[in-house]
C-alpha cells in the first residue's frame, strides 16, 4: 500500500519540472504555425470549419465527444462533398472489429459536407462541420443521446495540441420535459503508430480494446487485444527500469488541495503492482499545466484525475458514482487517455465504512469524519478507480479464497490485506474484533497481491516465448487460489461472486464475527448521533447497518446450491465449475434457520428504534428476511441443486434442504406462542406462497430450443414444491385439530388458502 510520507502538505513539484512543462505546453498551444497543426480549423459567426488535406483522406483518425465516447473514423472525397465514415476497424488480435457490433455493418456515414470551393484548392478542402457535433442521432456508445436544441447551442472555440484539434460548443438538450445546456467538447486526433498488442485470455480479469462490447462478459476468449497503456524500455527489457514514457495523470483545478496527497497515494498503490511487471517510476501525477486554460481537460492528450464529488450539493449527499473515462485504440488496445472521476460522496465513503468498522475504529465514532480518515477512504476509492484506469475491470478477483484465520492477523494484513484484489468489491474488514488490536489503516480495501499478479501478466515485457510465459503466469491459478478470476454474473452462483462482503474461505464463521460487530454499531449509533439536531443520520445508519446484515447472510445463502469457479482453457483438466461440499450446504442451511428466520431482540428491536418507526410497515429488517428466504428456492438457485444431484453425493440434497425448511418454519415452531411471533407467521405464509407460486409458473413451448429457460423452474423442482406443499397441506389441517387460539386458527386457514389441493 503506497503511503504519505506527510499526509498534511500538499504533494511537492519541482520547479524546474514544472517549468519545463509550462514552456513545453506553451509552445505546443501559443506558437504551433498552422501547418504543425493536425487539422486545422476556424470559428467563424458561431460556426466550425475545418481544412482536410490530401494526407488526412483515407486514414483512420479519432473522432471524440469526451463527455460520452469516441469513434475511428475516416475522411474520403467524393465529387464536390467530402464524406466521413465509421469503418471496420482492422485489429491487430487478426479480426475486423464491426460499427456498433453489427457484424453485417461494414461501415456507417456520419457525415456529407460539400466542399466550399473559394476557400479550397486542389490538396485542402474547406467544410463546415457544425451540424456533425449538433448530431445528437450519432451513435458513440451504447447510451442514447438527448435531441439537441440548436437554435440554444452554438461552438464556443477552437484550440490545437500536438496531434489534436479541439473544438469546444454549449449544447442545451432536451430530456423529458426538462432541458439541459453544458460544455461539450469534441477532438479530432491522429492515431499513433500501432502499439505491440497482447491477446485477451478469459482468465485474465482486463478488459478488451472497446469497454462497451459485450465479448466483455462472457466466460470465453475471443480474438481481441486487452485494453492497457503503451509502456516500453529501452535496452535489456528484462531488467527493472523505467518506462520510456510514463503513465501520466493530471489533477484537476477543481481538486481541494487537502485531498490531493490521498489521491495521489491512491494511484501510488499501484507502483508495486507494476514493478512486478518490470517497471519503475511507471506512474506519475502532476499538477495541472496552466489553470486559466481549462480547454486543455478536454483533450486525448492529458489524462485527469476529476473531482466531481457532489458532496454540498442537494440530493447528492450519498452518490457512490465514481468511475473511469478510458479513450483507446481500437486496433491494438493502447490506452490513449484515462481519465478517473472521483464522484462518490463524502457521505457514501463515510456510511460505508462506519458500520463496517466502527466498533474498531473511534476515528468514525464521530460524524463527519476527520480529515485524516476521510482522506483514507478517498484514498480507497481512488485506487479502485486507478485500476480501471490501467485496463482492469470491476469483477471477482480471488474472492473466497483467503484464510479466514487471518483475517485478524496483523502482519497478514500489512502484506496481504484482508482481500486479494482493490477491484472487488469486498469494501472494508468487519471481521476483525476490538479486542485484536489491529491498526485501523489495515481494515481499508487496498491494492492487494492479485492485482500485483494481474498488472504483470498484462504489461511484462518477454524477450522470447511470449505466449507460454503468459501461460505459465496463468496457470499460477492452479496453485493460488486467489489469483483466480471471473466476471460477474447476473446470478449469485456462489460465495466467490458475492459483493459488499469479506470474502474468506470460510463465509459462516466469517458472518458470526459479523455479527458481534453489527451488534457493537447499532449499540453506538445513539452516541454517534448526539451531536444532530435530528435522527436522520441515525435512520440513514441503522437502514445500512440492515443492508450490510443482509448482504453477509446473502453471502452465507451463495453456498447453498453454490459452486467455486476456475475459469480454464480446453487444455487444462479438471472441472471449470465445482460445487460446494454437500456438508458446508447444509451448515450454511442451519445457519440461516437460526440467524434469518429466528432474529435476536438486539437486532428487532434496537432501543433507539421508537425515535425512527411507528409502524410494521418501516419494517425493513422484514423485508429483508422475506428477500432471502425468496432468494433461497428462487430457479437459478433450485436448477443448480437439481445439476448437483447427478453426482451422487448430493443425491436428494433438493428435497433434503426443503424438508429442513418445512420443519423449521412449521413443525419445529412452538404454535401456543406464536403470536408473540409475527414474523414467523409472515415467513410461514410467504413460503407457501412463493412455493405455489412457483408450480403454477408456465413455460413457452412455442420457441422451445432456440432461447434460454434461465428463471424458469424445471418440471423436477416443481414437482419436488408440489410434494412439499401436498406435506404442508396435511400437517397444517392435523395442527388445526390441537389449537383453540382463533388468531392462529386464522393464520393456518390462510396457509391452507395458499393450497389449493382439497
Amino acid at each position: 500500500m503506497y503511503k504519505l510520507s506527510n499526509p498534511s502538505h500538499s504533494i511537492p513539484f519541482f520547479k524546474g519540472k514544472l517549468l519545463f512543462h509550462l514552456i513545453s505546453l506553451l509552445v505546443t498551444c501559443s506558437t504551433m504555425g498552422q501547418d504543425n497543426k493536425f487539422i486545422n480549423a476556424y470559428l467563424e459567426n458561431d460556426k466550425a470549419y475545418l481544412e482536410i488535406k490530401n494526407e488526412h483522406l483515407d486514414t483512420p483518425m479519432l473522432f471524440v465527444r469526451h463527455d460520452i465516447g469516441h469513434n475511428q473514423v475516416v475522411w474520403s472525397k467524393e465529387g464536390n462533398h467530402i464524406l466521413l465514415t465509421i469503418p471496420q476497424i482492422k485489429s491487430s488480435s487478426g479480426v475486423l472489429i464491426p460499427v456498433n457490433y453489427d457484424y453485417r455493418n461494414e461501415s456507417n456515414l456520419i457525415g456529407r459536407f460539400p466542399i466550399i470551393k473559394e476557400k479550397s484548392h486542389s490538396d485542402l478542402f474547406y467544410i463546415d462541420v457544425t451540424k456533425l457535433l449538433f448530431n445528437s442521432t450519432l451513435k458513440w456508445n451504447p447510451k442514447n443521446l438527448d435531441p439537441v436544441l440548436t437554435e440554444r447551442s452554438y461552438v464556443k472555440s477552437i484550440h490545437f495540441l500536438k496531434n489534436e484539434t479541439i473544438v469546444s460548443t454549449v449544447q442545451t438538450i432536451q430530456r423529458d420535459n426538462n432541458q439541459k445546456t453544458d460544455n461539450v467538447n469534441f477532438s479530432f486526433y491522429k492515431l499513433p503508430n500501432l502499439m505491440k498488442s497482447r491477446a485477451f485470455d478469459h482468465r485474465m480479469g482486463f478488459t478488451i480494446e472497446d469497454e462497451y462490447d459485450r465479448i466483455n462478459g462472457f466466460a470465453a476468449s475471443p480474438r481481441a487485444n486487452i485494453m492497457r497503456w503503451r509502456l516500453e524500455k529501452e535496452g535489456d527489457k528484462s531488467k527493472l527500469k523505467n518506462p520510456l514514457k510514463p503513465i501520466v495523470f493530471y489533477f484537476d483545478p477543481m481538486m481541494p488541495e487537502k485531498w490531493k496527497p490521498y489521491v495521489k497515494a491512491g494511484v501510488m498503490e499501484w507502483l508495486p503492482s507494476f514493478e512486478a511487471a518490470g517497471f519503475t517510476n511507471a506512474i506519475e501525477i502532476r499538477e495541472f499545466p496552466i489553470k486559466d486554460s481549462l480547454w486543455i481537460l478536454n483533450s486525448v492528450n492529458y489524462s485527469i484525475i476529476r473531482w466531481a464529488s457532489p458532496s454540498n450539493i442537494r440530493g447528492g449527499e450519498n452518490n457512490s458514482g465514481s468511475t473511469i473515462d478510458i479513450i483507446s485504440d481500437h486496433r491494438s488496445g493502447e490506452i490513449l487517455k484515462s481519465d478517473i472521476i472521483l464522484n462518490s460522496s463524502y457521505q457514501n465513503l463515510s456510511d460505508n465504512y462506519l458500520v463496517r468498522c466502527a466498533p474498531m475504529d473511534k476515528r468514525a465514532q464521530h460524524y463527519p469524519f476527520g480529515e485524516e480518515l476521510m482522506g483514507k477512504l478517498i484514498q480507497f476509492v481512488t485506487a479502485h478507480e486507478a485500476g480501471h484506469a490501467f485496463g482492469i475491470k470491476d469483477a471477482d478477483f480471488g474472492e473466497f479464497a483467503y484464510p479466514f484465520e487471518m483475517m485478524r492477523d496483523e502482519k497478514w494484513l500489512e502484506d496481504m490485506g484482508h482481500t486479494p484484489s482493490i477491484m472487488s468489491y469486498a469494501k472494508h474488514n468487519y471481521i476483525v474484533q476490538p479486542e485484536d488490536r489491529i491498526s485501523p489503516d489495515l481494515l481499508i480495501q487496498k491494492v492487494g497481491p492479485t492485482d500485483h499478479y494481474q498488472i504483470k501478466w498484462g504489461y511484462k515485457i518477454f524477450m522470447e516465448n511470449e505466449t507460454s510465459n503468459l501461460e505459465n503466469l496463468i496457470l499460477a491459478q492452479d496453485a493460488t487460489p486467489y489469483y483466480r478470476y471471473h466476471n460477474q454474473y447476473p446470478q449469485t452462483i456462489g460465495p466467490g461472486n458475492t459483493n459488499e462482503v469479506v470474502e474468506s474461505n470460510d463465509p459462516i464463521k466469517s458472518t458470526q464475527l459479523g455479527l458481534k460487530n453489527i451488534k457493537r454499531v447499532l449499540e453506538l449509533l445513539p452516541k454517534i448521533n448526539e451531536s444532530q439536531k435530528d435522527y436522520v443520520l441515525l435512520d440513514r445508519l441503522h437502514k445500512k447497518t440492515l443492508q450490510l446484515w443482509y448482504h453477509q447472510m446473502s453471502q452465507v445463502a451463495s453456498l447453498i446450491g453454490g459452486y467455486t469457479i476456475q475459469y480454464k482453457s480446453g487444455s487444462q483438466s479438471g472441472p471449470v465449475y465445482t460445487p460446494i461440499p454437500r456438508e458446508v450446504q447444509l451448515e450454511a442451511l442451519d445457519f440461516l434457520l437460526s440467524h434469518v428466520f429466528e432474529v435476536p431482540d438486539w437486532l428487532k428491536h434496537p432501543s433507539f428504534l421508537n425515535k425512527l418507526q411507528y409502524s410494521t410497515d418501516a419494517d425493513l429488517l422484514m423485508n429483508y428476511q422475506l428477500k432471502i428466504m425468496s432468494e433461497l428456492i428462487e430457479p437459478y438457485r433450485m436448477n443448480r441443486l437439481e445439476e448437483m444431484e447427478k453426482n451422487d453425493a448430493y443425491n436428494g440434497i433438493t428435497t433434503e434442504i426443503l424438508e429442513t425448511l418445512r420443519t423449521k418454519l412449521f413443525i419445529d415452531f412452538d404454535w401456543r406462542n406464536s403470536l408473540t411471533d409475527s414474523r414467523k407467521l409472515e415467513l410461514q405464509l410467504a413460503y407457501i406462497s412463493l412455493l405455489q407460486a412457483s408450480t403454477l409458473q408456465e413455460k413457452n413451448y412455442v420457441h422451445i430450443g432456440l432461447g434460454h429457460t434461465y428463471g424458469i423452474y424445471s418440471t423436477y423442482i416443481k414437482s419436488v414444491f408440489a410434494g412439499e406443499l401436498l406435506i404442508l397441506n396435511a400437517e397444517i389441517r392435523d395442527l388445526k385439530t390441537k389449537i383453540n387460539n382463533k388468531i392462529v386458527l386464522g393464520h393456518l386457514n390462510l396457509c391452507l388458502k395458499k393450497i389449493p389441493l382439497n
